[in-house]
């Protein structure tokens, strides 16, 4: 499979003879090329199509090709696309002004074949890198927030969402729930099945809980839910619904015991997340001594 063949090559010029033999030699090559002969026909397929590189023309009528360029990186769907100069004018100051403006690279015409396949290979082998650089640096950002164990968010997750709603100024509701005594089941069942008992935990409270909620396994056997724009009885509801599917499960149900707190955030009052933790900490006691009964903290 040719690995360019999904990245569109855009070759702008007013000369038909000009774009015919380049869309020849490269077609060749199994690129994938679109055309236009105007400036303005270039805008109008650029605000359709996804373009990959663009073959520019200097001298065209209207909006010359150092126009159209700085018409690109001007424009934030645009701006980093590499666009390759086709010119007839070899002189140094032309040349710089390309770069200058933005272009990635020029090609002297007439163009010689091998020096333009060599050329478009050289930025399209770098598009394909800067892709796969990407593609890892969003695998990374999503390891960095992820429970590995459950593939629930994580505490850092969890933290920095509470943050940002602070900063918006958005009241939420916390359902922060434990698993009394899960060093007993780690004794009683072994390690990886009670890995599988945290897993399939998760997997209940984050199928039933509403959609718009982040479910974050913060530490160990302990959980938090993040909800907005509901009411107490709404929550409290929502608390049944999950301890009703947490029994409809047969791995959970007469194996684990859980108690659970709900905090109800106010942007007004300004309750830090390190303030949040020293409410879990301050009633997990409580917790403990009500067993499943839910403490509802506002």
């Amino acid at each position: 499979m040719n690995a360019y063949k999904h990245l569109k090559i855009l070759i702008v010029d007013d000369e038909t003879i000009n774009i015919e033999l380049a869309s020849i030699y490269l077609e060749n090559e199994d690129f994938t090329i679109v055309t236009a002969k105007s400036a303005q026909d270039a805008l109008a397929i650029l605000s359709k199509e996804k373009i990959a590189l663009i073959l520019l023309d200097v001298n065209m009528p209207e909006i010359d090709g150092f126009t159209l360029c700085s018409m690109l990186k001007a424009e934030q769907k645009s701006k980093d696309i590499p666009i390759v100069f086709l010119t007839a004018n070899q002189d140094i100051k032309h040349i710089t002004h390309a770069f200058e403006i933005g272009g990635a690279d020029y090609i002297t015409k007439p163009f010689n074949i091998l020096e333009l396949k060599a050329r478009i290979r050289v930025q399209l082998q770098n598009i394909l890198y800067m892709e796969d650089i990407k593609q890892k640096q969003s695998k990374l950002a999503q390891l960095s927030i992820t429970d590995q164990l459950t593939k629930l968010h994580n505490a850092f997750y969890f933290e920095s969402y509470i943050k940002t709603l602070q900063s918006k100024k958005q009241n939420c509701w916390i359902l922060y729930i434990k698993i009394h005594h899960f060093e007993k089941i780690n004794q009683l069942y072994g390690f990886h099945n009670a890995n599988k008992i945290l897993r399939t935990f998760a997997n209940v409270i984050a199928k039933n809980s509403y959609k718009n909620a982040i479910v974050s396994r913060l530490f160990g056997a302990h959980f938090a839910i993040v909800t907005k724009t509901y009411t107490q009885e709404d929550m409290q509801k929502f608390y049944k619904h999950l301890l009703d599917a947490i029994a409809e499960e047969k791995i959970l149900n007469n194996t684990i015991h859980i108690a659970a707190m709900l905090i109800y955030t106010e942007s007004t009052k300004k309750t830090s997340v390190a303030d949040i933790y020293k409410k879990m900490q301050k009633n997990l006691v409580k917790l403990e001594e009500r067993g499943r009964q839910l403490l509802v903290i506002t």
